[in-house]
């Protein structure tokens, strides 16, 4: 409210020194002050309407927006060395970019491949790359990571200072292990192990098995998945569902039990999974069908998940093109 009446105030102090000019000055003066503040009350009221910039942050959007690579901090090796850890945020809701290692998507100094994705998922991604550096890398030396996409460019810059030491527990919460779990269980357990079955020769439109080999220490013991978390009654929509035009894109939950989820880590574009999301180990074997839509290299990363920590694989798979695949 004290916004939109903002310009009001505005105009009638401007008109008050306008008076108060033109009585000392002359019929002229104040014709001439008259015609500044109602200048000047114009602007004020087209101001007015203009979205301030941060509204902007609330506008999703489908596509064209840029991809942020972020740094999430540092972990100790035991052999004396250092682990730099980043993620992404890709700020469009649906668009999948695929940028290639290269003036678009490097690191700084030093090689400009360290290993990063090159096939970028909507929204939110966490402590999916690590950087390992010497036990002689200056803590203040930065190790930076470029991203262009969209047109529009971000870095992410990773120290080995202090203040961005992480620990198991705060990759734990952010990867759906919850707040909940104690800090002796957490440093008990050891991450799963992953091997990946060989690469098969793919042809785009048409599915694929990859599987995966794992086995674990046991711990977490397998727990009961968390009830969906209900609505509040005041909060529940009534009358018809609103039109979503820009859909937010949803994340798997791990289950609370050994399982594997696939990802494009490297490649042209996008493929499908069968099924979708965290697949459960049983006998120590899960498997996906995978349908690669374009011809290409893709590099095919699997996480291991035991319901606390993960372990990541990777997999070559060369799809060839089809009599009706897009080229």
């Amino acid at each position: 409210m004290g916004q939109a009446w903002a310009p009001k105030r505005e105009a009638r102090r401007r008109l008050g020194q306008a008076q108060a000019r033109g009585w000392s000055h002359g019929a002229r003066g104040f014709s001439r002050a008259l015609a500044g503040t109602l200048i000047a009350v114009a602007v004020t009221f087209l101001g007015a309407q203009q979205l301030p910039v941060e509204h902007n942050v609330h506008i999703k959007y489908q596509s064209g927006q840029d991809v942020v690579p972020v740094y999430e901090g540092w972990e100790r090796v035991a052999d004396g060395s250092f682990n730099m850890v980043f993620g992404y945020l890709n700020r469009n809701h649906v668009q999948e970019l695929s940028l290639a290692v290269g003036p678009q998507n490097n690191f700084e100094p030093g090689p400009a491949d360290r290993g990063q994705p090159t096939y970028f998922y909507p929204r939110e991604n966490h402590f999916l790359l690590r950087v390992n550096v010497p036990k002689d890398w200056d803590r203040k030396k930065e190790l930076v990571w470029t991203v262009v996409a969209n047109g529009k460019t971000n870095q992410a810059r990773a120290t080995l200072l202090d203040i961005w030491e992480i620990d198991r527990k705060l990759e734990v919460a952010n990867n759906g292990g919850g707040v909940q779990v104690s800090n002796e269980l957490i440093f008990k357990d050891q991450p799963p192990v992953i091997t990946l079955g060989a690469a098969p020769r793919a042809t785009a439109g048409t599915a694929v098995e990859l599987t995966a080999s794992v086995s674990d220490d046991g711990i977490p013991p397998e727990r009961k998945p968390r009830p969906q978390r209900q609505t509040e009654p005041s909060l529940r929509a009534s009358g018809p569902p609103s039109p979503v035009n820009v859909p937010l894109p949803t994340k798997p939950r791990p289950p609370q039990s050994l399982s594997v989820i696939w990802m494009i880590w490297r490649g042209p574009a996008s493929v499908a999974f069968d099924p979708e999301g965290y697949v459960k180990v049983a006998d120590g074997k899960a498997a996906v069908k995978a349908t690669f839509s374009k011809p290409g290299t893709y590099v095919m990363r699997a996480f291991a998940h035991d319901g606390l920590l993960r372990t990541p694989a990777d997999v070559t798979v060369t799809v060839d093109g089809s009599k009706t695949s897009p080229q």
